[in-house]
């Protein structure tokens, strides 16, 4: 029994070990770690539009780069189409933030009169920020995600990673096969096979779901008659990707502006309730219909992943929870030895009782 125990002990003691040193590893290395994982997922997904055109092109370096091209041009063509209203917005960024915070102002005066107990002040909310405004937050936003170097840095590693990825893609396969046992490598496989295709699911997935709700976003945003209508349903479009609370904060903004901006009160309310609207049907329908069951977490391990990754990534680390949690849950599906905790993991847990029961007769 005393055996027993201590034999326990000393298991929870490696787990915990591990675990620390994993997460160390995760916190100092985020800065390598990061973008190679994005350079994975953006190699995996590019990989079917290589192959295509290298049946055509015999270059290898000219088919990955038309790869790349194949991704970039769209992406810079969908720029050009905003970006007028978005030199608009950074042009008139102080006006913009003044009239948030005068949106701000507003709201909390109609909850002091609804709730008069609360005595809610913004001069009070804000004073701890160093700008009474909202322009610093907008201002760290964009520095964040544009203007720094580490950004700058981390994407053009990233592209490089992609880049040498696909155009050693045949040997570093073969050499990923190769370290499985012989009899094993059938298997070895097959789970290859279903992580590349749950990488190219979500990721492809995910960027028709932007696209979707960032056109739904801005024909609702223009029928009700806000300004910069294209630059908000694009931009709650794009934090789409962070999951649960993408959609939430980017109807947020348009919602607080158009508080500001409109002397009707139903237009602030059009577009809360429009956002609330489009978060149930893209939960409910859009999602579900487009990314399919590939990311098969339960919200309880999603939620743990989230938390988890973005713990030490940060935004980056949110939007690779869902991705690499669904990876680790079937590399786990395809051992006995950890066939449970795939189970556990899985969004039909419930069902998977069978599963638990079989395995624990085996160790009895």
């Amino acid at each position: 029994m005393t055996e027993s125990v201590n034999s326990t002990l000393r298991n929870v003691a490696h787990s915990i070990i591990i675990l620390i040193g994993v997460g160390w590893l995760l916190k100092i290395g985020a800065p390598i770690i990061i973008p190679f994982i994005f350079a994975i997922f953006l190699a995996v997904f590019l990989y079917p539009i290589e192959y295509k055109i290298s049946k055509f092109v015999k270059w290898k370096a000219v088919s990955v780069i038309l790869a790349f091209l194949t991704l970039i041009v769209p992406f810079l063509i969908i720029t050009s189409l905003f970006s007028y209203q978005l030199l608009t917005i950074l042009d008139s960024l102080p006006s913009i933030s003044s009239n948030m915070t005068k949106g701000l102002d507003r709201i909390l005066a109609k909850v002091n009169d609804v709730i008069p107990f609360l005595n809610l002040d913004s001069d009070e909310l804000m004073k701890k920020t160093e700008d009474p405004n909202l322009t610093g937050p907008l201002k760290f936003i964009g520095q964040g995600l544009i203007s720094t170097t580490s950004f700058l840095t981390s994407l053009g590693m990233t592209l490089i990673y992609s880049f040498l990825l696909l155009y050693y893609r045949n040997s570093i396969s073969k050499f990923i096969i190769y370290q499985s046992e012989k009899s094993s490598r059938a298997d070895f496989k097959v789970t290859l096979g279903k992580i590349k295709e749950t990488i190219q699911s979500y990721i492809g997935g995910l960027g028709l779901v932007v696209v979707i709700l960032s056109v739904l976003n801005s024909i609702g945003l223009t029928l009700i008659g806000i300004d910069y209508a294209i630059f908000w349903g694009t931009l709650a479009g794009i934090l789409a990707i962070i999951p649960y609370v993408g959609t939430l904060v980017g109807g947020m903004l348009p919602f607080i502006y158009a508080f500001a901006n409109t002397d009707t009160s139903w237009q602030p309310i059009a577009v809360l309730a429009y956002y609330l609207f489009i978060q149930q049907v893209e939960g409910n329908f859009i999602t579900p219909k487009i990314v399919g069951d590939k990311v098969d977490i339960n919200p309880l391990f999603a939620i743990i992943s989230l938390v988890f990754f973005g713990t030490f990534w940060g935004v980056a680390g949110v939007i690779l929870a869902l991705p690499i949690i669904s990876i680790i849950k079937i590399v786990l599906s395809n051992f006995e030895g950890t066939l449970a905790y795939a189970a556990v993991m899985s969004s039909d847990m419930n069902n998977n009782a069978g599963i638990f029961k079989r395995i624990a007769s085996r160790n009895e």
